[in-house]
């Protein structure tokens, strides 16, 4: 459920053309770590930290030199202050609901620029993955989603210390950290080409064929993958979609498979499709059925062994006109 959360934190994340991302998770009990936090501007991982991993995040190699490095340590101490926050915020609210197993609390910040060029920030709370509570940045306000988070809402507005913390974070630090992380990230956030290659395998216990189309190594983040069938259509039967996941290099990785029923698989091609931003038109492999593959290399062999006969006949028919030239 945490990793379910967290791509769908990730997925958001990708919606204002620049902005600066954080993801907070607090859980109670032992199934999952006690804490998680994950900073992303626009969709580049900045900051990860999992408490089970028992070592403290690793700064990123775009941000290892001395400014980078100086500017990461300060996220780091903003963000293991706020497990504090996270770790108070879970315990609080459990306590509340009499919860004694496992149970999470979730908080995610935003701040970037509108279209207009204005800048705007928020920040949200999830109690087990309901909303919980939400502060607005411009009013300095909490709201209370539901009916038992007036007691949360009430405790942090009381809390005048960690109100102005918010606010002065939310209205000109996280958009420092956001213009910072622009400047720093440039190399990161450059344009990569995906790499695109077919790959198949018949699923156990019937005739079909499972054929994958894995495209890697391309960012941004977003990419369109589609399996075209007859007439360049696009499929949508049979056909079965990964999640875009991070390679850990700054650029990411989708796998979409299409199945291939028994009856089409001498007579139908398929053709795997991916448009990204990188490139100006689209990346095209296609999937050959086996009997139209094992003609053309037959017709190739033909059409090899006929230029050779008749490169031999050429060269015979040279050799006996200079003979009989030569006898006369």
């Amino acid at each position: 459920m945490i990793t379910t959360i967290l791509i769908s934190f990730m997925q958001f994340s990708i919606v204002a053309p620049h902005s600066l991302h954080r993801h907070c998770i607090a859980t109670q009990g032992t199934l999952y770590p006690k804490n998680i936090q994950l900073v992303m501007i626009d969709d580049v991982i900045v900051y990860y930290y999992n408490s089970s991993a028992e070592q403290e995040a690793v700064v990123p190699e775009w941000l290892n030199h001395p400014e980078g490095i100086e500017f990461w340590q300060e996220v780091h101490r903003n963000l293991k202050f706020n497990r504090y926050v996270m770790d108070t915020a879970v315990r609080v609210t459990s306590e509340h609901y009499n919860h004694s197993h496992d149970h999470f609390y979730q908080a995610h910040g935003r701040c970037g620029w509108k279209s207009d060029g204005t800048t705007e920030a928020f920040m949200s709370h999830a109690y087990d993955g309901k909303d919980f509570v939400s502060f607005d940045v411009s009013t300095r306000t909490w709201t209370a989603a539901v009916s038992h988070a007036v007691f949360y809402k009430r405790k942090r507005e009381t809390d005048l210390e960690d109100l102005v913390r918010l606010v002065i974070h939310y209205e000109s630090g996280c958009i420092r950290w956001l213009e910072k992380l622009l400047e720093f990230s440039v190399t990161v956030r450059e344009p990569k080409v995906p790499a695109v290659s077919l790959f198949e395998r018949p699923p156990h216990g019937n005739s079909k064929v499972e054929v994958t189309c894995h495209v890697t190594g391309f960012y941004p983040r977003a990419v369109q993958v589609d399996w075209l069938g007859a007439e360049g259509l696009p499929m949508v039967d049979g056909v079965n979609s990964g999640e875009v996941l991070p390679n850990g290099d700054g650029s990411y990785q989708l796998r979409k498979s299409l199945t291939v029923p028994q009856e089409a698989q001498d007579t139908q091609s398929y053709s795997c499709l991916v448009l990204h931003s990188s490139i100006a038109g689209n990346i095209t492999v296609t999937w050959a059925p086996k009997k139209n593959l094992a003609n053309v290399l037959m017709a190739i062999v033909i059409i090899v062994s006929v230029v050779l006969m008749l490169t031999v006949l050429f060269k015979y028919l040279v050799w006996r006109r200079a003979v009989g030239k030569s006898q006369s």
